[in-house]
């Protein structure tokens, strides 16, 4: 329960207003003053109604120690004997009452002699409980306090139960956590009738507080009040009835007695159907929020009384916290970029004023960056043609501009590809038209051959094309991946297990209109020596190696340790078609081709990529 006091004075103005956690009002404490006597006028004061204390000033007026109480007398005493207070320092006895000022008062009074009226107002959960008020005044060096308190809590005792049986609300006796008496309404919301229920314990269909929601908590809060600790306690209270369903009612329990001992009156409204309503809303609340979250989707609502309502889902599109807006201001506004300001403000002014309706896209500029947005307003007017309410949407649509921007791009890299494909295709064709020509210039006798070499050298553009469409930008290939798969497709076309293939190749990229020429350059050049380097089918090695100097110089060389090329053969005035297109080949990459002197044959082409 909530605790709030509030201390007025004579002429009821507030003079102080503090919410307390405190649910009890003594504290043990020890004796103060040694061999303390009596206050000497006990007799005289003990026929008094109200409720008197008497404290002598201690150690300067540092503290005020018990003489005199009648504190028993109170009705909200709660078993404290008047000995227990006798010698106590008072606000050691009652931290409470130095919270709440009582000190600064005492010495006023000590210190002027003038008196004081206070009135001491106590609240629990927003309703005043009891009100105290206090009369102080200096009596013989004395601090003499007589109050009064009047609570607003009314104790039900068992005669008046009696007129609450016929009562059209469920009500019901609680005694030692049993039910002791119920009337004819309680079936309404347990479906048990009295006889069924009395003596039973009051926790049987498991009732649960919406504030404290297990039995535990219950028992707590019945304690309280049967010690008078807590005066009564209203909550929305959860019981499964005897069909098994779950009802919800607004209960209170408060203090009560029967047979002549303390009990609990508890009575209750159903508010099911409400609270059932409530969750169906909430539910349906909560749905919406997250298809707002999902969809990125704010709701808009706007009057023209109560200004701007926005769903959460807004804050999170202006990445900012509820609390740091103005909701009577048009928020979006301050969010739009400057660019854009005057556009959407005329647009929307324009299409309001036409249609009471308005779709547009903008930007607006957040912490974290731009953002794409839809905003959406439907607008109704009063008679005179103005504007008096409106609802809308504001979506972020940054993702979907984003994906469409890419379409456009992807689609526009498509159209580029097709056109490279033609592109491509067409020089194929060409060069492979143009092996024709030339072999059958330098060798027209012999067709057979001619058509070999051909599809080997259209395999090995082949498998260019298929490196480059698995490659991640479709326009470049890994040089070493390429060799390694070439040339063992060779090695297995020509079936000569006992040539050994020794690779030492860094990765280097390259594109397609080098990887074209050299893929014909390295075929070629292996295809001649697995077909003339070793004629007596002996063992053999064939090595390539590429290699990218810091200078940006790529280093190709391709050697085997066969029986070397014939001694006529002149590599910068060459008669042999498979030389001279490895050169032509060559100078089409801008590149360098050289025979190195090594046992066999060994070329090494140079060229940058």
């Amino acid at each position: 329960m909530k605790v709030k006091c509030q201390l007025l004075d004579e002429n009821d103005n507030i003079i102080l207003n503090k919410n307390i956690n405190k649910t009890s009002l003594l504290k043990e404490t020890t004796n103060v003053i040694d061999n303390l006597k009596p206050y000497p006028n006990k007799n005289f004061l003990d026929n008094f109604n109200e409720i008197v204390n008497v404290l002598i000033p201690y150690n300067n007026c540092k503290d005020y120690v018990i003489q005199y109480s009648n504190f028993s007398k109170s009705s909200f005493n709660n078993g404290i004997n008047v000995y227990n207070l006798f010698n106590k320092s008072f606000f050691k006895l009652c931290p409470l009452m130095r919270e709440l000022g009582f000190k600064e008062i005492f010495d006023e009074v000590y210190k002027t002699g003038k008196s004081r009226n206070i009135k001491l107002l106590y609240y629990g959960d927003n309703s005043l409980l009891y009100e105290s008020n206090q009369k102080i005044f200096k009596h013989e060096n004395n601090i003499v306090i007589i109050f009064y308190v009047e609570s607003k809590f009314k104790l039900i005792d068992e005669n008046e139960i009696e007129l609450l049986y016929n009562a059209p609300d469920p009500l019901m006796i609680i005694q030692n956590q049993k039910i002791v008496e119920a009337n004819s309404a309680i079936e309404k919301i347990t479906g048990y009738t009295p006889n069924e229920i009395i003596g039973k314990d009051y926790y049987f269909n498991n009732p649960q507080f919406k504030r404290n929601p297990t039995p535990p908590e219950i028992y707590k809060i019945y304690t309280k009040i049967i010690k008078k600790e807590m005066f009564n306690y209203t909550d929305i209270l959860t019981l499964k009835h005897k069909n098994g369903q779950t009802v919800y009612v607004k209960a209170t329990m408060q203090l009560s007695r029967f047979n002549g001992e303390p009990a609990a009156l508890f009575y209750a409204f159903d508010i099911t159907e409400g609270v059932n309503h409530q969750i169906r809303a909430e539910k349906l609340d909560n749905a919406l929020n997250m298809v707002s979250g999902v969809s990125k989707i704010a709701y808009i609502y706007w009057d023209c009384q109560n200004g701007f309502e926005w769903s959460d889902e807004f804050y999170n599109i202006i990445e900012e916290k509820k609390e740091d807006c103005d909701l009577k201001d048009d928020v979006i506004q301050h969010y739009i970029i400057k660019e854009e300001f005057n556009r959407v403000n005329t647009l929307l002014f324009n299409e309001l004023k036409k249609t009471q309706t308005g779709l547009i896209r903008t930007k607006i500029e957040t912490q974290k960056g731009i953002k794409d947005i839809e905003l959406y307003i439907d607008c109704r007017t009063n008679k005179d043609g103005k504007l008096v309410q409106g609802v809308g949407y504001l979506q972020d649509i940054s993702e979907k501009v984003w994906e469409q921007k890419e379409l456009r791009n992807l689609n526009n890299e498509k159209e580029i590809l097709l056109k490279e494909v033609h592109h491509r295709v067409k020089n194929n064709l060409q060069i492979i038209s143009s092996l024709l020509n030339l072999n059958m210039h330098y060798k027209p006798d012999k067709p057979k051959e001619i058509l070999e070499s051909t599809k080997n050298r259209i395999n090995s553009m082949a498998t260019v094309h298929k490196k480059i469409y698995q490659s991640n930008d479709n326009v470049h290939i890994n040089l070493k991946e390429y060799i390694e798969e070439e040339v063992e497709n060779i090695s297995k076309r020509n079936k000569k297990p006992n040539i050994n293939l020794d690779f030492n190749l860094d990765d280097v990229k390259v594109g397609i209109d080098k990887a074209i020429p050299l893929s014909l350059i390295i075929s070629g050049i292996i295809n001649n020596s697995f077909a003339y380097a070793f004629p007596s089918n002996e063992k053999g090695n064939i090595k390539i190696s590429l290699e990218k100097t810091s200078k940006g110089l790529i280093k190709l060389l391709i050697a085997d340790n066969g029986i070397g090329l014939p001694t006529n053969v002149n590599i910068e005035n060459p008669k042999d078609v498979g030389i001279i297109l490895i050169k032509s080949l060559t100078e089409q990459i801008e590149g360098s081709i050289e025979l190195l002197p090594l046992p066999g044959t060994a070329y090494e082409i140079n060229f940058t990529d």
